[in-house]
């Protein structure tokens, strides 16, 4: 058998514990989905909602993903769209070992803040209408770690109504993938920088493509050399 069949069903078994471990971290907001698109659609028969009534709304929802989940998550809450809230924060997360709720919508004062829905963990989801792994990135809002978040779109009767999310920081990433990295591959996302890398050459957040990502990507995965993950915006490189 070509040794280059070999490594390619190599990283394709690689590439497939990948994705079962974000599978896992999906598997929980999924859960959570419908019951909070019950509740929702029953409090705004009434009108919009406040920042602190949504957040009384999905504490324990938030709470019980990240006290139950089998990932190590670091945050998880719901963002709502202004179809869901009048006024106040809509940002309803919690995070840290301690579960802490963070109270900010936006970092930084006037024209640096940070616009939530201009996040690619709320933009992607709403613009495609489905899940999405955003980053890495440093999480300046949340954890100021290198962060990737998964996000589900919410719509309430055909109207995007925000995101459920959860949070991983690359840290923790690296111990739960760290066999899946042997032998020196390389977790890209779909802009070509790295996620994670076994090689010391690369450090997350490098930018291992050209300025034409996916036709590079294209190439590796035809000469065996990557393989692309057909659920998650992202690909293996050996």
């Amino acid at each position: 058998m070509p040794q280059q069949t070999v490594r390619d069903r190599e990283l394709g078994a690689a590439l497939a514990r990948v994705e079962e471990f974000f599978d896992g971290v999906f598997a929980p907001l999924e859960e959570w989905l419908p019951r909070l698109q019950a509740q929702l659609a029953t409090v705004l028969a009434e009108g919009r909602v406040t920042g602190p009534h949504l957040a009384s709304l999905v504490e324990a929802d938030a709470h019980a993903i990240l006290d139950s989940s089998n990932r190590p998550l670091y945050g998880a809450g719901y963002c709502a769209s202004d179809a869901v809230v009048s006024e106040g924060n809509p940002l309803a997360w919690w995070q840290g070992v301690h579960r802490s709720l963070l109270a900010a919508s936006t970092f930084g004062p006037g024209q640096a803040a940070i616009d939530l829905v201009r996040l690619e963990w709320y933009r992607v989801p709403e613009a495609t209408g489905a899940r999405h792994v955003a980053g890495p990135f440093v999480d300046y809002l949340c954890s100021n770690e290198i962060t990737l978040t998964s996000t589900i779109p919410v719509f309430l009767d055909g109207e995007f109504a925000g995101v459920v999310c959860a949070d991983v920081l690359v840290s923790s990433l690296e111990g739960a993938l760290q066999a899946e990295l042997a032998g020196g591959a390389t977790l890209i996302n779909a802009s070509g920088r790295v996620i994670l890398s076994a090689d010391p050459d690369r450090e997350t957040g490098d930018r291992c493509m050209g300025a034409e990502p996916e036709q590079e990507l294209a190439a590796l995965v035809a000469a065996g050399g990557a393989v692309r993950s057909v659920r998650y915006p992202f690909a293996l490189v050996a």
